[in-house]
């Protein structure tokens, strides 16, 4: 009886140990990894059946390796063991695939039990040709359609297409908002230089509007100027799936072959069909949750984030400076005497200004860093991959922009403002959510309270 071999993810040593002499008991070949970059080392380059793998380990994490197991290879069963889990973790794990999910300490009969019917489903497929492929073109649709980020989107469909397609080498190309330019947004194979000029051509001789009701088409390289790019050499056929957006195609997947156009059965194309209504299905959920998530994350005054964003921006920081060991650092800012500005010109000039100086805000900080309106004439600036050397250095910008700044000019007014600043920097000052922002808020504080017009760092005001 085909027993398979089981992947055993866990950081910890006892219970890394634990689980495989229960796998080995139970007749399971059993294989170990002590962190989730080994694990999916593991799975890319070796025969996995069964992936269990811890949920919270410090490099890459349990559900990062139950998705790029998944886009890897569909029908790798993947459960899920955690200690410190909660009911949105879980369900989030069996949205993207994982058949089970178990708490610690693990009771080894559930374990096994577990493991059992993954195995007998293997079983039954490996019987059976076409479930196995069935079941994993189901497989291989739920890991698109449970996604809602579209940069994630792009690797996982083009993977998925790959997964199904013949192929040896891939891309993704998708417009931009304008339509006007075809981007490579997922490489698969293709040397950089040669990807963006397969865009190029493809954009100039594939026009977006050309395939009103075409699922898949297949194009022969035999004559095409692509067979002369780098690393194209030996591709001889294309296959491509488009991608719409409510009838309007928002991009392409391209899935090259050493295979010639002839060489195709039905069942590949109707598998890139079927993979290609998932894409758009995906993209289109993925589009109206990004622009869900806009509305109740902007401030409708400044067009900048609002409060509720705040913690999503700094415990994503948080989980970043875990992996990466790399600092990040949040600024608290508050516009000194903002109430003599409302009471001398009114709430409206008020309001003008605040926009003012959120896209002044804007101009000193990069597009990767979080820029808040966190109440009235309060901003809160998380900088990504900034020290304290360097937060000093942004907020410095800031203040002394606003300073310089003139307001209300088209107004025919002249109103002059000044900003108070406080810094705190993750690890330096503190490594949780709340002791962070308390310390930036001190800070801030504390130079509004003592000149005004003024940058604090957390540790000025402790010395």
């Amino acid at each position: 009886m085909f027993q398979g071999k089981v992947l055993v993810v866990d950081d910890d040593e006892f219970f890394r140990s634990v689980h495989a002499e229960c796998l080995k008991g139970g007749g399971y070949e059993v294989v170990l990894a002590a962190s989730g970059r080994e694990a999916l080392d593991v799975v890319e380059s070796g025969e996995v059946d069964i992936v269990v793998t811890d949920l919270f380990m410090p490099d890459i994490d349990g559900q990062e390796v139950l998705e790029r197991t998944k886009q890897h290879d569909a029908l790798i069963d993947v459960i899920v063991v955690t200690g410190h889990g909660t009911i949105e973790s879980a369900i989030t794990a069996m949205k993207s695939g994982a058949v089970d999910y178990i708490r610690k300490p693990v009771n080894q009969e559930e374990l096994l039990l577990s493991v059992a019917r993954c195995i007998e489903q293997k079983e039954l497929v490996r019987e059976n040709q076409d479930l196995r492929r069935s079941l994993k073109l189901f497989e291989v649709s739920k890991t698109i359609t449970s996604c809602l980020e579209i940069e994630k989107l792009y690797d996982l469909t083009l993977d998925a297409m790959m997964q199904e397609v013949p192929s040896c080498a891939g891309l993704c190309l998708f417009y931009n908002e304008k339509r006007d330019v075809l981007n490579v947004r997922s490489n698969r194979q293709i040397l950089p230089e040669s990807a963006e000029k397969i865009a190029a051509y493809f954009k100039e001789t594939y026009d977006k509007d050309s395939f009103p009701g075409v699922k898949v088409f297949l194009i022969d390289l035999k004559d095409s100027p692509i067979k002369n790019f780098d690393s194209m050499e030996e591709i001889n056929s294309i296959v491509v799936a488009p991608v719409r957006r409510e009838k309007l195609i928002i991009g392409f997947l391209l899935m090259m072959s050493r295979l010639c156009k002839d060489k195709y059965d039905n069942v590949d194309i109707k598998n890139a069909a079927f993979i290609s209504e998932q894409a758009t299905l995906a993209f289109e959920n993925a589009g109206k949750y990004v622009e869900a998530k806009k509305v109740a994350y902007m401030d409708s005054l400044t067009n900048l984030y609002n409060p509720k964003f705040l913690d999503v921006a700094i415990d994503r920081e948080l989980k970043r400076s875990e992996r990466s060991m790399s600092p990040f650092s949040v600024l608290f800012m508050d516009l000194d005497n903002f109430k003599r500005i409302n009471d001398e010109y009114g709430h409206l000039v008020g309001s003008k200004i605040l926009i003012e100086v959120s896209q002044l805000i804007l101009e000193c900080v990069r597009e990767i860093d979080t820029v808040i309106r966190y109440g009235g004439d309060e901003y809160t600036i998380v900088l990504v991959d900034s020290d304290t050397d360097i937060a000093s250095t942004v907020a410095e910008r800031i203040r002394e922009s606003i300073e310089m700044k003139v307001f209300m000019q088209d107004e025919a007014l002249s109103v002059h403002i000044t900003t108070s600043i406080g810094i705190a920097s993750c690890p330096l000052h503190a490594q949780d959510k709340k002791s962070l922002l308390e310390m930036a808020d001190k800070a801030m504080y504390h130079g509004k309270n003592k000149t005004k017009n003024s940058v604090y760092i957390a540790s000025d005001i402790l010395d």
